[in-house]
């Protein structure tokens, strides 16, 4: 699948795999950097409103390991630095949904956006979420099912929705 993944990303480096996508949208802008292995069922996006962007729009640095049925939704900016690893299940969008007064139907409402970053070393468990706004610092654990949309200092263990820091990764 080499050939094929390299036409359709924006760049696609050394040894990495993305295996069997659910959805994949807008993989022109989308980097990925070297050693990156992105298992099946996962869906990977870059919403149109980004499209006229010169630089990528979800950043995937070098050797991200990332399981199973993940999804990553770009709308502004998502940046994954080197090392980071995700759990199944793990959501990352930098986008959401409002309404318009008088129209309940929400796919028709602008959406706003905020850049999230995810630190390099960091640990992303099962079923976490990163919503628009999320910037996690450096060697960071993310429980599982907890929700992240602030800032999160470097080394921080964080639990729960929404997400607290509650430890240290430091030894």
């Amino acid at each position: 699948m080499r050939p094929v993944r390299v036409a359709q990303f924006g760049s696609f480096g050394a040894l990495s795999i993305v295996q069997r996508p659910m959805w994949l949208y807008g993989a022109q802008h989308i980097s990925i950097g070297d050693n990156v292995i992105i298992l099946r069922g996962s869906w990977l996006a870059v919403e149109r409103r980004a499209w006229d962007r010169d630089e990528p729009t979800l950043r995937i640095g070098n050797r991200v390991a990332i399981r199973t049925n993940c999804t990553m939704s770009a709308s502004e900016s998502i940046v994954i630095e080197d090392d980071v690893g995700m759990g199944g299940y793990v959501t990352v969008i930098d986008s959401k949904h409002t309404w318009l007064p008088g129209n309940p139907n929400v796919l028709a409402a602008p959406v706003e956006a905020a850049p999230v970053r995810i630190g390099k070393g960091t640990w992303l468990a099962d079923r976490a979420a990163v919503a628009a706004g999320a910037d996690i610092g450096e060697q960071c654990a993310i429980g599982p099912n907890t929700v992240v949309s602030s800032k999160v200092p470097d080394f921080s263990i964080v639990l729960g929705n929404p997400g607290r820091v509650v430890g240290s990764t430091r030894v």
